[in-house]
């Protein structure tokens, strides 16, 4: 429960670096980038304390559940059982192929050798160190759930 806490405050204090600094912004990618596009709200490429401000007003909302005007670190751990199990869901759906409700090991292995294909962009049957840094830096096209072997 606590490193829910601490991933909060963690990306919390990521997004106010970039909120402070829209220069980091340039060439982001994957999370990050996604941030930096839901907080620049006029869209012109930068975050202005104004946009921040906003956006963390919203944040504040979404985890002051009881509306109170506070928020509790109970508040905060059940937001993030919120958020985790809406992921679970859209990632079962995904891996769930034929919609039964169950994930075979089938369907599970297809997942897997998809994830590992989009790794492997050389094709020479083999994951190296080069390709799982430039996939994470720079060549995302995926999911954050693109980690090895799988997840």
């Amino acid at each position: 429960m606590k490193r829910h806490v601490v991933f909060l405050v963690i990306a919390t204090a990521t997004a106010a670096v970039i909120a402070a600094s829209p220069a980091l912004a340039d060439g982001l990618i994957g999370h990050s980038g996604r941030m930096l596009q839901r907080a620049d709200l006029n869209g012109d490429g930068g975050i202005t304390p104004e946009e921040a401000s906003a956006v963390g007003a919203v944040r504040f909302l979404r985890l002051d559940i009881d509306g109170d005007g506070a928020v509790t670190e109970e508040e905060m751990v059940e937001a993030a059982e919120q958020r985790i199990a809406r992921r679970i869901a859209k990632m079962f759906a995904r891996m769930d192929e034929n919609g039964d409700g169950r994930v075979e090991r089938a369907e599970f292995d297809d997942r897997g050798a998809a994830r590992f294909a989009r790794f492997d962009t050389d094709a020479d049957g083999r994951v190296s160190q080069e390709e799982i840094r430039d996939r994470r830096h720079g060549q995302r096209r995926g999911s954050r759930n693109d980690v090895l072997p799988n997840d």
